[in-house]
């Protein structure tokens, strides 16, 4: 089988082509960048302007797979707020023009399609979106399902892991900023499921190689608050949690509404594949492992 991962420097694309079968997939890289970060992985890269429809087709021509994966898109919430053209042309039109090609797909969505009164939510729960951001995700799910029966609509939230280039995790500035003795304002009322992008990466080759099809949902197995999140990585790494102030999202004053009472369930994932994602002190546990590796 051969896949075409669009995005794949990005955090979510470098996990799945780490993670990938590599006994039964052939693997292409498209991306922004001249050069891939993992060339070794990759069976060819194109590097292409997704919002420039012509080149993103000769690249799919080109490769012509049996799968695209897309791991690309504006997730900058107050950005697609203050420029919304530019959400709807990367997080909407340019989903649609890879769907077009009726080659089934993996698309990644969010929470952000909710309206984060009533989670966690499962797959069939009614969906209102309060953001730019929520709306073009939604749309473009809308879009990738009504072109392939066969594609994957992927939702999952606050993704964080290692990967070349990415910008600095959630459990980095916690850490960072606690051993250096700054006092750090988190917010109490946003809640979810932490996901290691790792995991979402395994969750999706799994829903892959089993053959599913519609909306799953892979995100972390805990919910909780980001607040109570910073303070399980300072207990983690033996730090002083009274450092960790609280807000609330208003304090903030954020471009775009965010919906606080959020966070995926993800029953389905497991039944369908026996695959569970792992909770935060897992997945901040696997990320030490890794960095000593590195090391």
């Amino acid at each position: 089988m051969k896949a075409l991962i669009i995005g794949c420097n990005g955090l979510l694309g470098q996990n799945l082509l780490l993670t990938r079968p590599s006994s039964t997939w052939e693997v292409f890289g498209a991306g922004l960048e001249k050069a891939p970060g993992h060339p070794a992985l990759l069976s060819g890269y194109q590097s292409v302007d997704i919002s420039r429809r012509e080149d993103l087709d000769a690249t799919i021509k080109a490769v012509a797979p049996d799968w695209i994966f897309n791991a690309a898109a504006i997730t900058d919430v107050d950005l697609c707020e203050r420029d919304p053209a530019l959400a709807g042309l990367i997080n909407r039109d340019t989903v649609g023009w890879m769907a077009d090609h009726r080659i089934p797909m993996v698309h990644v969505s969010t929470d952000y399609v909710f309206d984060g009164e009533a989670g966690p939510y499962l797959e069939d729960a009614p969906t209102r979106p309060l953001s730019v951001y929520g709306s073009t995700k939604l749309e473009s799910e809308r879009l990738v399902l009504s072109r392939s029966g066969r594609s994957l609509i992927v939702r999952t939230m606050t993704l964080w892991g290692r990967g070349k280039g990415a910008k600095t995790s959630f459990v980095d500035f916690v850490r960072d900023s606690l051993k250096a003795g700054k006092t750090i304002r988190i917010v109490t009322d946003q809640w979810g499921n932490a996901t290691l992008a790792e995991d979402l990466a395994l969750g999706i080759w799994n829903l892959v190689e089993g053959g599913h099809a519609g909306v799953f949902h892979v995100a972390g197995s805990e919910w909780n608050s980001r607040f109570e999140w910073a303070q399980a990585i300072a207990d983690h790494y033996g730090l002083d949690r009274g450092l960790i102030q609280s807000c609330l999202t208003a304090d903030l004053k954020q471009a775009a509404r965010r919906p606080l009472k959020s966070g995926l369930r993800t029953d389905k994932l497991t039944a369908a594949t026996g695959f569970r994602p792992r909770n935060i002190a897992g997945q901040i546990r696997r990320m030490d492992e890794l960095s000593q590796s590195i090391t």
